[in-house]
């Protein structure tokens, strides 16, 4: 299967490519963008880059490396021409120090020995390493990913002045962006996530139990930090779960809640993505079965689950069966194993989470009940997300009175459609700022392009989702 490579940024009008860089220059972005788009594991991309780069430049080291933010140090990808101790000083922690006191960890721009903002006889990884093996000149550059999250470095040295000439500092630049989405080890996680159908929402959990935002994909309150459902998540996790799926009782209906591992990329502090999705079929079960259904997948004995669900033992039994029959299994030991492997049945910590208690007995809503009518409006969202719609406007277009979208919203979305909206804007808002000029562009007009009228919400809303104020989206490196 061939891939297509990841395209590289030219440069600026007024200087033609070739003018610029030559014929090897543009033969290196295009090797380079082939090797990015490549799929596989990240340390074989890393040195498949090593040879195109020294074309470039004709260095006699090289490093490349990414951040582990958890542990203060680097993981090296690939490297040539430095020993064994400064690699390992490399990859501590002293060496971020470095990189801090340099600014590479906040600006994607490169940094030579001879302009580098602090004295090099005040780096100790100069002082110490560069300096004792014979290096004259060097170069780095911050690896940055398109919405400014700092990955890790791509540094070289030469013995002599001659390189790295502005021209080849130039290219490096250029090439970094591609660079940085090769090495990125949230791409494999993405890639993960687009294997759950239906997912709408999403978060990565980190080795330490931090959250981390999905690209391209907004949050949501069930699994923000501290919630039940992430603590069900990292208990099956801890048990050694390789798959994690099950239901979550959430106003109208049930979410389905899947966590997939990471693959096990470097820097290694990414362990597993949890997506929100909207349920599968659940062949008419209610919730008061998928709550006897996962205690039955917990290992409880009968008596033990009627005495916490505060029903008779024969009422349990009497549930049992009836979820067998609606599953299609034999007994209720084959019903348990199917509602186990499909994700069928609501965990022991989220039982008696279902916001009406008379509705346990009634058949758990899915999302099929009536998709066309949400797709249709979905659709309309997703084209035209700057318009201002009102909830009569959208309501008109699935043929719906606004009460009944509503309704069909929380059962097949698990959210309103007005909140939808807004969720759609600010992703959108968030890959503008992430792409835009801010000597061009303002946070005002890319929030009044996607559909916010009120400047203060619109920051407030966008800091709530991804962490930091849409001005420093906008600042961050490109």
């Amino acid at each position: 299967m061939r891939h297509r490579p990841l395209p590289v940024r030219l440069p600026a009008p007024g200087r033609t490519a070739a003018n610029a860089f030559g014929r090897v220059g543009l033969q290196v972005a295009a090797e380079i963008g082939s090797v990015a788009a490549t799929p596989g594991h990240t340390r074989t991309r890393a040195e498949a880059m090593l040879e195109p780069l020294r074309r470039i430049v004709p260095f006699d080291a090289i490093w490349m490396a990414t951040l582990d933010p958890e542990r203060r140090e680097h993981t090296q990808l690939a490297a040539r021409g430095y020993d064994d101790a400064t690699l390992r000083y490399m990859a501590g922690p002293e060496m971020l120090v470095d990189i801090e006191a340099v600014g590479l960890d906040r600006s994607g721009r490169t940094v030579t020995v001879s302009d580098t903002p602090v004295p090099k006889e005040e780096l100790r990884i100069w002082v110490d390493y560069y300096g004792p093996a014979g290096f004259v000149e060097g170069l780095g550059v911050g690896l940055f990913t398109a919405d400014g999250r700092y990955l890790g470095l791509l540094a070289m040295m030469t013995g002599t002045k001659a390189h790295p000439t502005r021209g080849e500092r130039e290219l490096f630049a250029m090439l970094a962006p591609t660079v940085a989405c090769a090495v990125d080890p949230m791409r494999m996680v993405a890639t993960s996530a687009r294997m759950v159908r239906h997912a709408h929402a999403g978060v990565v959990l980190t080795r330490d139990g931090a959250l981390l935002p999905l690209p391209d994909m907004p949050r949501h309150p069930v699994v923000e930090r501290g919630s039940a459902v992430l603590s069900v998540v990292t208990s099956y996790l801890a048990q050694g779960a390789a798959y994690v799926s099950f239901l979550c009782p959430h106003q109208v209906g049930h979410l389905r809640i899947t966590a997939l591992p990471c693959p096990p990329e470097p820097p290694y502090h990414l362990t597993a993505v949890v997506l929100v999705s909207t349920p599968p079929d659940l062949y008419g079960l209610t919730p008061c079965e998928l709550d006897v259904l996962g205690l039955l997948v917990e290992g409880w004995p009968r008596g033990r689950i009627a005495a916490a669900l505060r029903m008779a033992e024969f009422d349990v039994a009497a549930r049992i069966e009836t979820a067998a029959a609606k599953l299609g299994a034999p007994t209720g030991t084959l019903a348990t194993v199917r509602a186990a492997r499909e994700g069928l049945y609501v965990p022991r910590a989220l039982i008696g989470l279902h916001p009406d208690p008379g509705l346990r007995d009634e058949p758990a809503r899915d999302a099929r009940s009536n998709p066309a009518t949400v797709n249709r409006v979905v659709a309309a969202i997703q084209a035209r997300h700057g318009r201002r719609w009102t909830l009569a406007e959208l309501a008109e277009i699935a043929h719906l009175s606004p009460r009944r979208l509503q309704f069909e919203f929380q059962r097949g979305l698990a959210t309103t459609p007005m909140r939808y909206l807004e969720g759609v804007r600010l992703a959108r808002a968030h890959e503008e700022l992430s792409r835009a000029d801010p000597a061009t562009s303002s946070v005002g007009r890319i929030a009044e392009r996607n559909g916010f009228s009120h400047l203060g919400r619109f920051a407030a809303s966008y800091r709530e989702v991804y962490g930091v104020p849409p001005s420093q989206t906008l600042r961050r490196p490109r």
